[in-house]
């Protein structure tokens, strides 16, 4: 691992034997995502030793599924076989995950399950909502007022990030790392960094790791902000989600002038940060961030956590981490050592598996690199994973509950494309 614990350069190579006992399912491990870089497909999971890649050799373009032990290895092999053409062997779901058809066509487009049974009836959302979220299609099935499923069609933001990747030095694609998703874009690039270094074989200066922590933490409050307003303006309490976009708003301005830019975006880099913080400006920081804290403090009443409903526990979670993050900012400023805050790394050839924690989850960056250029990567974010998560937890609940806990959720969608 690299100094700051963000980084893992081991890979454990199993046959296709292997591989498929491993789909069987292992309780202490949780499946992070999955991707093909031929001639392997990776699974990357975390577990009680940290984070641990595993590869198979794939025979004849194709490699055993996971689905049975780990239901969210699904998407990530449908993405894929639509990316690559290679094939998992078993799966029970062979449904496109991305649109790779020709322009002007949906054949390629996933198709949801039909209704069956009387009574039953559905309601489509999206992919276009009027607001500025990332387009996603979304079909509840109903029964009378209570949900019986939900599916998302995904793709309609699909960049392809990797391929963008593929060819260029670390410093030049830490640029679209930093843009797979905007609430999360120092956890993305700081998984991205972390991978480069490692592969490297970089360790980055002290105080570049100081301040990469306490801009995770501040981002992490701003995400959280945002997710808990969202979730109570849909519960109806406009005038509280208007504090709470506020605190958020207070925050961002607090880092325009601390870093020149309201979402830290381009300021991690591989080898360190572009810029140091400024330091007469984080008096202004620290004053938002305690606004946020007192913001936050109302998630403790009953009647928020009434409004709620099924949301309240995942909103006094987020509304717990903005407290915790919000401290913990403070003292990673407050404590930044002396020294550079980058180097340059040199044109090495390794392969890595970087690590960031968001707000969603812990973020994932694999890289493989060949004389100092990228020859292949993928990025994980953990909305992947909690997607099916959502769809099972909005099971049971009227349409307008399960908006408001997908607001609380706040998953990434245009993330998940890619």
């Amino acid at each position: 691992m690299t100094p700051d614990d963000g980084a893992v350069t081991g890979c454990e190579v199993l046959d296709p034997a292997g591989w498929a006992a491993l789909g069987q399912g292992d309780s202490s491990l949780t499946l992070c995502g999955l991707f093909v870089s031929e001639p392997r497909v990776y699974a990357c999971f975390e577990g009680p030793g940290g984070t641990r890649l595993v590869a198979c050799e794939l025979v004849e373009r194709a490699y055993p599924t996971l689905t049975a032990g780990f239901a969210a290895a699904g998407w990530f092999e449908r993405l894929g076989f639509d990316l690559t053409g290679v094939r998992a062997i078993g799966g029970s779901d062979q449904r496109p995950a991305i649109r790779q058809g020709a322009a002007g066509s949906d054949a390629a487009w996933p198709q949801f399950i039909e209704t069956r049974g009387e009574g039953g009836y559905q309601i489509a959302a999206g992919p276009v909502a009027g607001t500025i979220a990332t387009p996603v299609h979304r079909r509840f099935t109903m029964d009378r007022a209570r949900v019986v499923s939900l599916e998302h069609r995904l793709g309609y933001t699909h960049r392809g990030i990797a391929g963008l990747m593929r060819g260029k030095s670390p410093r030049v694609a830490a640029r679209f790392a930093a843009r797979i998703a905007g609430d999360a874009t120092v956890a993305h690039a700081t998984a991205f960094a972390r991978a480069a270094e490692a592969a490297s074989g970089v360790a980055i200066p002290a105080r570049a790791r100081g301040l990469r922590t306490a801009m995770l933490a501040v981002e992490r409050v701003t995400t959280d902000l945002v997710a808990l307003g969202d979730a109570v303006e849909r519960a109806g309490d406009v005038t509280y989600a208007g504090l709470l976009g506020r605190a958020r708003e207070a925050i961002a301005m607090a880092l325009g002038e601390v870093f020149g830019h309201r979402l830290m975006m381009d300021i991690v880099v591989p080898g360190g940060v572009a810029l140091d913080a400024r330091g007469e400006a984080l008096p202004q920081l620290y004053k938002a961030l305690d606004g946020a804290v007192f913001t936050v403090r109302a998630f403790g009443w009953q009647r928020v956590r009434r409004d709620l409903a099924a949301a309240a526990p995942v909103a006094m979670a987020r509304a717990r981490a903005v407290r915790a993050m919000a401290q913990a900012a403070r003292a990673g400023f407050g404590t930044l050592p002396e020294g550079p805050v980058a180097l340059a790394l040199p044109n090495a050839t390794g392969m890595a598996v970087g690590v960031a924690e968001s707000a969603r989850g812990k973020v994932h960056h694999w890289l493989d690199i060949v004389d100092g250029e990228i020859r292949d990567g993928f990025a994980i974010d953990p909305s992947a994973r909690l997607l099916g998560v959502l769809e099972a937890a909005v099971v049971g609940l009227d349409f307008e509950a399960a908006d408001v806990l997908m607001a609380c959720y706040g998953l990434s969608t245009g993330a998940i494309d890619g």
